[in-house]
């Protein structure tokens, strides 16, 4: 019933069958009246009907469209013509002249409001200020239901009677005609393609890309905003019954008209329909926007891809329902029949170019490209190609993903962010192809290197080289054992003072460092025949800092040695504060001797290049790349970054993780990392949170915040 009643109301608005309404009541009045259907030809006849039928006509098929000075023009010259050719008929000079006067006055100002209208003056500019007082005056009293009107009211006053019955029909007839309100009146013929008029919302004026659709917003519909939902049918489409869904992507002014980007969502589906073609409807109905708005994964679109885009970084134009989006996000699209995921790596502000001095702000966002999740492999495959422009992006819903179980060397390091998808490193890997967790203060590095050194212990030998004595009670619950033994320390510490005291004796000096190198083997060996599997290196209080490296190397060159005799055994080597074990080139000079303690940093290299063919792995942790040897840090295949901040470390980074991938590092959050490497399954570097809820990690994490590092 409410349909029916919708469509006679439509039926009702279209100027066609007003004009037919108005037309008939014409024709009965004068078959009731006269018994003709036409009415006399006469002069006063002529104009009385004319007069009344002008009006209708100006109502109907012109002010609809437009009511401007130059439509004032062409009503008043066609009058001023008429009027000079029937002067001699007309019987009252009088109201000739004044109508005569009233005409050129509103052909003047209309002429002059329109010379005065400056496009390139501001709207305060007098000259279009006056322009715009002209255009509003003329407007009112030239549009074609005045002037016409007034034509009509005077002959019916001059030539007619209201008592008359016929005359006095007429009359209601006219008020009739006023009533009518152009805005609200459409010209279509048949009513049932314009079913759900009420809902429409514009015309397609453009098509901007594949799924972009640029819609000019009809004058009474400028409410509508961003993620309402539409539909409707294209007319270049191959078939008449296909209906294409969306939503409104992006509104904005041009030329002081709205207008709209209609997203397209969904591919065109076939649908038995009376939607006008390229009329845009807006859905309005509560169970068909909820079910609209579940098919299209409303409350997940992101945005779309624009130019500038590849095969392994994408950008997008930001457009979320809800503003949540941050660094390391998951995004997920669809490209040839497959799901591709793309992790947010940045953002920025852009512009947009529309129209002469016109301009649309965006929010523009990065993304690199994972790839496609391999459930069986633990990891993304990359995907070898780029996704369409304005492909919609979405949040990524991996909830339907069931990963399976996993074991040791397998290590889950953290999750995807927001997600349930892990990030896997093959710990036997990691070592053997040497591994560096870098990062500033309070980042996670502690807790990390905590869990997977208890993970390691179960078949490798693990010796922390500690500095600061606090590796100690990091340990605490995995009861580490000193490599060398409180009761053995000051034998060592005595070769040691020996070795400095000969100072440039080269034959004594060689064989302290003998008996040196001797003692460390023998506490390398009973470590490696020991069932506990972690050890705390503690380097003794050395007067000479420089003895720091050389007693260092000593002590790798003994675990080298013994693990090329012994190759069954793993070893991995914690250097926690690297920069002060293996400094890099540049500070060595505050160590004394600079050529000798460069030496002895390339030894700890080589040491580093040809340990892993023997089992022995390194597990370099540093704040900064720049302190650090790069001859021990190039020999790390796996690299997990934690937040930094220092130029050093994205120029060297960059080589591990890519140059896009770096812009992330300052803004990571806390206990959130950069993986990438050999030992890590997916093949693209990724953002991973590293956050735990056991009370174990908590306290680790509270140690890091500490200054534990």
């Amino acid at each position: 019933m409410k349909k029916h009643s919708n469509n006679l109301t439509i039926l009702v608005r279209n100027r066609f069958v007003i004009f037919g309404i108005f037309f008939s009541l014409f024709v009965a009045l004068q078959l009731l009246f006269y018994g003709e259907i036409l009415p006399s030809t006469e002069m006063k006849d002529l104009w009385f009907y004319s007069g009344i039928f002008m009006v209708l006509f100006s109502l109907l098929f012109i002010e609809p469209f437009y009511t401007s000075p130059k439509n004032v023009i062409t009503n008043v010259i066609p009058l001023l013509l008429v009027l000079l050719a029937i002067q001699s008929s007309f019987e009252n000079g009088k109201i000739w002249v004044g109508a005569i006067v009233a005409l050129v006055l509103l052909l003047v100002t209309s002429i002059i409001a329109l010379s005065l209208d400056d496009k390139d003056k501001s709207p305060e500019h007098w000259k279009n200020k006056t322009s715009t007082s002209l255009k509003n005056v003329v407007v009112i009293f030239g549009q074609g239901r005045v002037l016409y009107s007034a034509v009509f009211l005077y002959f019916i006053v001059t030539f007619y009677s209201l008592q008359d019955f016929y005359s006095l029909s007429f009359f209601v007839l006219w008020f009739f005609i006023l009533t009518i309100n152009p805005k609200k009146i459409h010209g279509k013929f048949s009513v049932l393609t314009r079913q759900d008029n009420k809902n429409q919302i514009g015309e397609i004026f453009g098509v901007q890309s594949k799924r972009i659709f640029l819609v000019k917003l009809f004058e009474d519909r400028k409410n509508i905003k961003k993620y309402d939902m539409v539909k409707f049918r294209y007319s270049m489409q191959d078939a008449d019954d296909l209906v294409i869904t969306g939503i409104v992507f992006d509104t904005y002014l041009l030329n002081q008209e709205k207008w709209a980007k209609i997203l397209q969502l969904s591919n065109p589906k076939k649908e038995i329909t009376k939607l006008e073609k390229n009329i845009v409807y807006k859905i309005t109905e509560t169970s068909e926007i909820n079910e609209t708005s579940k098919q299209l994964k409303l409350d997940d679109l992101v945005g779309v891809i624009i130019e500038g885009s590849t095969i392994g970084n994408i950008k997008f134009e930001y457009s979320k329902k809800k503003d949540d989006l941050q660094e390391g996000d998951l995004l997920e699209l669809r490209v040839a029949n497959k799901t591709l995921y793309y992790q947010v790596i940045s953002g920025s502000t852009e512009k947009e170019k529309l129209e002469a001095m016109n301009e649309s702000s965006f929010i523009e966002g990065e993304a690199i490209q994972l790839g496609e999740w391999q459930n069986d492999m633990l990891s993304f495959q990359k995907f070898g190609w780029v996704p369409s422009i304005n492909t919609a992006l979405f949040k990524a819903n991996t909830s339907k993903i069931s990963v399976g179980k996993f074991s040791y060397p397998l290590y889950e390091i953290g999750t995807i962010p927001g997600t349930s998808l892990p990030s896997v490193m093959n710990l036997s890997e990691a070592v053997s192809h040497h591994l560096a967790l870098l990062g500033v203060t309070g980042s996670g590095k502690t807790f990390l290197a905590h869990e997977i050194v208890k993970k390691l212990s179960c078949d490798t030998k693990i010796i922390c080289v500690d500095l600061t004595g606090e590796w100690k009670d990091i340990l605490s619950d995995l009861s580490p054992e000193p490599l060398i033994k409180p009761e053995a320390l000051p034998v060592v510490e005595e070769k040691i003072a020996k070795k400095e005291a000969a100072g440039k004796k080269s034959a004594e000096v060689l064989k302290y460092k003998r008996q040196i190198q001797e003692k460390l083997n023998e506490h390398i060996e009973a470590f490696a025949s020991s069932k506990n599997n972690i050890a705390i290196f503690e380097l003794p209080d050395l007067s000479n800092t420089s003895f720091v490296l050389e007693f260092t190397q000593l002590f790798l060159e003994g675990i080298f040695i013994y693990a090329k005799q012994n190759q069954k055994r793993k070893f991995c080597i914690v250097l926690e504060e690297a920069h002060t074990v293996v400094p890099e080139t540049s500070f060595l000079g505050d160590l004394g001797d600079y050529s000798s303690n460069k030496g002895l940093v390339s030894k700890i290299g080589q040491i580093a290049l040809q340990g892993r063919k023997y089992g022995v792995g390194f597990l370099v942790i540093a704040q900064r790349t720049a302190n650090v040897s790069k001859t021990v840090l190039t020999q790390c295949n796996t690299v997990i970054c934690f937040q930094a901040f220092d130029e050093t470390s994205f120029t060297f980074l960059g080589n591990y993780v890519g140059k896009d991938m770096v812009k992330a590092l300052p803004n990571l959050k806390q206990y959130h990392a950069v993986v990438a490497g050999k030992a890590v399954k997916s093949n693209m570097p990724m953002i991973i949170d590293l956050s735990r809820e056991t009370d174990q990690a908590t306290k680790l994490f509270t140690a890091s915040q500490d200054d534990l590092e």
